[in-house]
């Protein structure tokens, strides 16, 4: 990776995804992880993955690729991860951090998407990075079963969205 002169001197701390340790990193080794994930809620349920790196429940979707539209990024990324493939209904959400994973720094721009899809689809989980994945009420989900942030979200999503059936 070449050496960026203006961030020379600089550091960042960064949290890890499995802890909530933070570590300091020099800012030349941060790369830019835009990423996007998308909440497919039915019959007052969502579509949630069981992450085989965190033993958490994830939200569908991951990085996007720099020649993919952020959409075409969550919908392929949805699809690999559950088997399931989605339209984008809308943009819910918005986060920034720093995150540290595999020993790598991240600056992590991440875009949460409302999404739907047709009936009848099979339940493939990506074995490769979910253990599981699976459609869960909102009742069965501890704080602590998902990734900070995530439990607001979907939260919030399902009482403004409703049951989408």
């Amino acid at each position: 990776m070449a050496k960026n002169p203006s961030a020379e001197g600089i550091y960042v701390m960064c949290r890890g995804l499995t802890s909530d340790r933070e570590q300091k990193y020099p800012a030349a080794e941060l790369r830019f992880r835009p990423a996007a994930y998308g909440l497919y809620i039915r019959h007052g349920e969502i579509l949630l993955g069981r992450s085989r790196f965190t033993g958490k429940w994830d939200i569908p979707g991951g990085g996007v690729e720099p020649w993919e539209t952020l959409e075409e990024g969550m919908t392929r990324e949805f699809r690999e991860e559950t088997g399931v493939s989605v339209r984008v209904e809308r943009l819910v959400d918005f986060r920034e951090s720093f995150i540290a994973f595999a020993q790598h720094p991240f600056h992590s721009l991440r875009y949460y998407y409302l999404v739907s899809a047709n009936d009848g689809q099979t339940l493939a989980p990506d074995l490769d990075e979910l253990t599981s994945v699976g459609w869960v009420r909102l009742d069965e989900i501890q704080p602590e079963e998902c990734a900070r942030g995530d439990l607001a979200l979907i939260e919030r999503v399902m009482k403004t969205e409703g049951s989408r059936d």
